[in-house]
Order: structure tokens, then C-alpha cells, then sequence
């Protein structure tokens, strides 16, 4: 199975507020501020990232770049906390 290769466009930096802590499998589901849009965080670009996102408690915005997943659903993957 081949993967398509994220471009530049395909990245999206957007404050986003978390709904849900990190579960036990490694999603987070995010709000988009300023949008009507819930993002579910399933990979991410590093451990340490992913370390940094699992501390945060619902609540907290972070301006972070995603990524969307395959062509289907609302998986997302992030890439970078950006200041």
C-alpha cells in the first residue's frame, strides 16, 4: 500500500484547544479555534511531541501544524508546536 507523500499545502498550523486528554492508544481529540472543525490526533511527527501534546490537560490551545492522514476520516498527524 502506498502512502502519498505530505506536501507543504497539505500542512496546517491552527491554534487548537484540547476537548480530550490523550487516551491509552494515542489520540487526541483537538477543537479548531476559530472554526467549527474537531480534529483527531492519531501519529505524530515525534515521542517527544507526542510526549509534550500527552501532558497537556483539556483546555489548553497550542498553536500546532497538522497533517491529514489518507484520504478518509478525521485522522490527523502532528507535525510541530509552532510559537
Amino acid at each position: 500500500m502506498s502512502q502519498a507523500t505530505p506536501t507543504s499545502q497539505s500542512q496546517n498550523v491552527q491554534t487548537v484547544t484540547i476537548e480530550r486528554e490523550m487516551n491509552e492508544y494515542g489520540a487526541l481529540t483537538v477543537h479548531v479555534d476559530g472554526q467549527n472543525a474537531t480534529r483527531h490526533i492519531v501519529e505524530y511527527a515525534s515521542d517527544e511531541l507526542k510526549t509534550i501534546l500527552r501532558q497537556l490537560p483539556s483546555g489548553s490551545s497550542v498553536p500546532l501544524t497538522i497533517e491529514p492522514i489518507g484520504t478518509r476520516g478525521n485522522a490527523w498527524r502532528a507535525t510541530s508546536l509552532t510559537q
